[in-house]
């Protein structure tokens, strides 16, 4: 009887102990699952534009952790058969930082595949302010979070804003130049990773000499930065001898830049870099040539083609300079035609700018102040959307009726509706107006960004597509759905359906790299390739079906074919939905860094 007690006593024991080490086992070998997430079965487009080939992505924490064929267990396993993983898009030429703070889900950016986004652009970087230091205000993002990767660039606007105040439409004084100097190396030493300048109207860089761009940009280089302008002259102004009229529309310059500005901005960030010795990267390069008349495509193609070559010609001289171009060169922006003219930052007259829309409408019927409008045409202080009426005189050409009362006039241009009215296009639009005062129309042409001279550019092997936009969210509110274009929700959908699956103009394995590998690479960044050891930046996708489905009537429609976003080794977005993670970082240039 006691041995048979001795026996179940040890028994229930020994079964005590297995039940414990099965339990720890069980949690012990749960807890070191060998990766965190496991893709598997997918076709991998490395970032390198080395063919494509099948395989596994394993990812522990932030990083890559292995590629190829993968034998092992994860936390979250995801079939991609049938799928295609690139490195998620690297935007190098984004606006999201100026509103970021606002919307640092960056829903917009998630969806169509971008990961890390270039911010201040143009001259226009957020920091620094009065009171906020460049290093505060990426330390300010850095405490709200977000879900995107930001590589902050410090605007030369920005700086020269904060120093010179109102009286900027003049050179800089030696003191000034110290002080843009100073604040200028704060930012470098916070981490910025160039310089960037908006040298065009309205804004201050305009008036910055040659000399204050140079120094301004040597000091950049010696941190290891680049510079990257918006080229002075690349948007349509007309010329004016008054300080007081600069603006959006019209600026004080040389006469002749009118025609010949574009060319001569591109040739100047090109001769700046040289002296400087700083790489140099051409922020949404336009057609240098102005074709400002109606023309058969050979001819746009030949001068996008001419426009490349001055970026040869530099790489043959020694300049390090690459670009980017905007996507995509389609209708995007719609407009209530009664606000063109209501736009204070074009700079208008006090007694049209501060009219309201009704009361607009109204006097339009009276023949006196139509001849007063006529007047601004006639002295070149007209400007509709992006292109003024005496650099374009075939501006007509590039507006589409899409919102009207009258449907005879849907889908036509202002042309064709002065063919039939058998009047001049202003006095069409003016009757257009009073017709309906809610008439809306399309900038369905935009010189400078073609279809045919971006499908050019894009091809050059220096070139990345680029998006030129701010953060959103995934819907907009009513009302905002005029202000923005497509663009902001389906940038890199369209471009891989377009050149790559429609027009066959780069193979998935070029566009890829261009959009990945070639910006991280001149951003110094272990990102855009899919390689053990590089952080976890990855866009899944269906070849077949990736697409921008927005357009100007519903931009904010949602891209079809973006499966997962993975950004920092972490999921933000799956089945067409933000998962509300905010790993995204503040990258800093390696060379800044303290």
């Amino acid at each position: 009887m006691q041995l048979f007690k001795c026996l179940k006593n040890l028994l229930i024991k020994t079964g005590l102990i297995l039940l414990v080490f099965a339990f720890f086992s069980i949690s012990f070998s749960s807890s070191l699952k060998e990766f965190d997430i496991l893709i598997k079965n997918v076709t991998i487009i490395d970032g390198t534009g080395e063919p494509r080939f099948k395989g596994s992505i394993a990812i522990k924490g932030e990083k890559i952790e292995a590629l190829g064929e993968i034998e092992a267990d994860a936390e979250t396993i995801i079939d991609g058969k049938g799928l295609f993983a690139s490195p998620g898009f690297i935007d190098p030429h984004s606006h999201a930082d100026l509103n970021v703070l606002e919307y640092p889900l960056a829903e917009n950016l998630i969806m169509q595949g971008i990961t890390t986004f270039v911010g201040g652009n143009c001259g226009l970087s957020p920091a620094p302010q009065k009171e906020l230091t460049f290093s505060q205000w990426l330390s300010k993002v850095e405490e709200k979070g977000i879900s995107v990767n930001m590589a902050p660039l410090v605007g030369h606007n920005t700086i020269r804003s904060l120093v010179m105040g109102e009286d900027f439409k003049r050179e800089a004084t030696r003191e000034e130049l110290e002080e843009m100097r100073s604040l200028l190396e704060e930012a470098m030493q916070s981490g910025a990773f160039g310089l960037s300048a908006g040298i065009d109207p309205p804004w201050p860089g305009f008036f910055a000499s040659f000399d204050e761009m140079v120094e301004l940009c040597k000091l950049a280089a010696e941190y290891g930065g680049f510079y990257t302008p918006h080229t002075r002259h690349e948007r349509s102004h007309w010329w004016t001898d008054n300080l007081d009229e600069f603006s959006y529309v019209l600026y004080y310059g040389p006469p002749e830049d009118v025609w010949v500005g574009r060319y001569r901005g591109i040739v100047e960030a090109i001769e700046i870099s040289k002296q400087a010795r700083i790489p140099l990267h051409v922020a949404h390069i336009p057609n240098a040539y102005l074709l400002p008349l109606p023309h058969p495509d050979y001819l746009e193609e030949a001068a996008a083609r001419a426009t490349m070559e001055l970026i040869n010609k530099a790489l043959e001289e020694g300049v390090k300079v690459s670009c980017d171009v905007v996507l995509p060169p389609l209708p995007q922006f719609t407009q209530v035609i009664v606000q063109e003219f209501l736009n204070s930052e074009f700079n208008y007259p006090e007694w049209l700018a501060k009219l309201k829309k009704e009361e607009l409408v109204e006097r339009l019927k009276s023949r006196e102040f139509r001849e007063k409008i006529k007047e601004l045409y006639d002295k070149c202080k007209i400007k509709f959307s992006m292109i003024h009426t005496k650099v374009d005189p075939y501006w007509f050409e590039c507006f589409k009726v899409v919102g009207h009362k009258n449907h005879a006039y849907m889908g036509k241009t202002i042309g064709e509706i002065a063919n039939e009215k058998k009047l001049d296009p202003l006095e069409t639009v003016f009757e257009i107006v009073v017709e309906d005062p809610d008439a809306i129309w399309l900038h369905a042409l935009d010189r400078r960004y073609n279809e045919v001279a971006v499908a050019t550019i894009i091809q050059h092997p220096l070139c990345e597509p680029c998006t030129d936009i701010t953060s959103a969210p995934a819907k907009l509110p009513q009302g905002h759905r005029w202000l923005v274009g497509a663009a902001h929700w389906g940038t890199y959908p369209y471009y891989i359906q377009t050149y790559v699956r429609e027009k066959k103009l780069l193979t998935l394995e070029e566009a890829v790299k261009k959009a990945t590998l070639l910006p991280a690479q001149r951003l110094g960044i272990e990102r855009g390739v899919l390689k053990p050891g590089y952080f976890a930046d990855l866009v899944i996708f269906d070849l077949g079906r990736i697409s921008m489905k927005g357009d100007y009537i519903e931009p904010d429609r949602t891209p079809e074919g973006i499966e997962l976003v993975i950004v920092n080794g972490k999921i933000v977005y799956r089945e067409k939905t933000h998962t509300g993670a905010k790993p995204g970082k503040i990258l800093r240039h390696k060379r800044n860094s303290s």
